[in-house]
C-alpha cells in the first residue's frame, strides 16, 4: 500500500515531467530529476524514498550523489552545477526544448553523464576490493560491522541492488571523460593500477555533444 510520503514522491515526479513538457516519459525520469535537484539544493545525499528509488533504478547515479555528499566539498557540487549549466546553455542556444522549467530539463539531459561518472566510482570500488583480496587484506564489507547508514562514498551502490525485471529509469550508456576537477572531487584520480586512462579529450561541446537535447530515453 502506498503511504503518504511515497505518494508525494511520485506526485513530484509527475510535476517535474509536466514542467519539462515531457509527460510522455515514465515518471521514473521525473523522480530522478527531482532527486538530483533536491541534492543540489541541500548538498546532501539522497534519503528515504529518494535513496530507495536509486538503489532500485540507478545504483550508479546513487554512487555519484553519495560520493559528492560524503566528500563534503563545494568544488564537487560545483562540477555538478557546471554539467547542468552546459546542457542549459545548449537548450537555450538551440531552442530545442522550450518548457516551463529549462533547469529541470537540463538536469534530465545530464542524467546519462552523471550515471556514467557514478559507474566509474562503482568500478573503482570493485577494483579496490579485488586488490585488497589479492593482498589478503580485509575489504570494507568485511569490517562493516553493524552497518552505519551515513551514506559514505564507496558504500554507495555496494549494498544497492537493481530491482528485478526491466528498469523503469532507462538511461543511455555513454562514455565520459571526467575533468581533472571531477577526478579529484570524486576520488577517481587514485587508480590502484597506475595505468593511465585512455580516451579522447573531452569535447568542447560537452561529453554528450551538441545533441544533448535528445537526452536519456524518450518516446518509443
Amino acid at each position: 500500500m502506498t503511504n503518504t510520503a511515497e505518494a508525494v514522491f511520485w506526485q513530484n515526479a509527475h510535476d517535474v515531467l509536466r514542467r519539462m513538457g515531457m509527460r510522455h516519459l515514465h515518471p521514473a525520469h521525473g523522480a530522478a530529476v527531482d532527486i538530483v535537484r533536491w541534492c543540489m539544493v541541500v548538498r546532501g545525499r539522497p534519503t528515504h524514498h529518494r535513496e530507495r528509488f536509486l538503489e532500485r533504478e540507478s545504483p550508479a547515479l546513487l554512487a555519484y550523489l553519495e560520493r559528492l555528499a560524503s566528500n563534503a566539498d563545494a568544488v564537487g557540487w560545483r562540477t555538478l552545477e557546471q554539467r547542468v549549466q552546459l546542457h542549459a546553455q545548449i537548450l537555450n542556444e538551440t531552442g530545442m526544448q522550450p518548457c516551463e522549467s529549462p533547469r529541470l530539463a537540463a538536469i534530465w539531459h545530464s542524467l546519462p553523464t552523471l550515471a556514467a561518472l557514478g559507474q566509474k566510482i562503482l568500478d573503482r570500488v570493485a577494483e579496490n576490493k579485488e586488490l585488497l583480496k589479492q593482498l589478503g587484506l580485509p575489504t570494507p564489507d568485511d569490517v562493516a560491522g553493524s552497518g552505519d547508514d551515513t551514506g559514505k562514498a564507496g558504500k554507495a551502490g555496494s549494498a544497492a541492488s537493481a530491482r528485478p525485471g526491466p528498469p523503469l529509469l532507462l538511461l543511455p550508456r555513454i562514455s565520459v571523460v571526467p575533468t581533472q576537477t571531477e577526478d579529484r572531487a570524486l576520488d577517481l584520480d587514485e587508480s590502484p593500477s597506475d595505468e593511465p586512462e585512455t580516451g579522447d579529450e573531452p569535447d568542447p561541446d560537452g561529453p554528450d555533444g551538441t545533441e544533448g537535447p535528445k537526452g536519456p530515453g524518450g518516446p518509443k
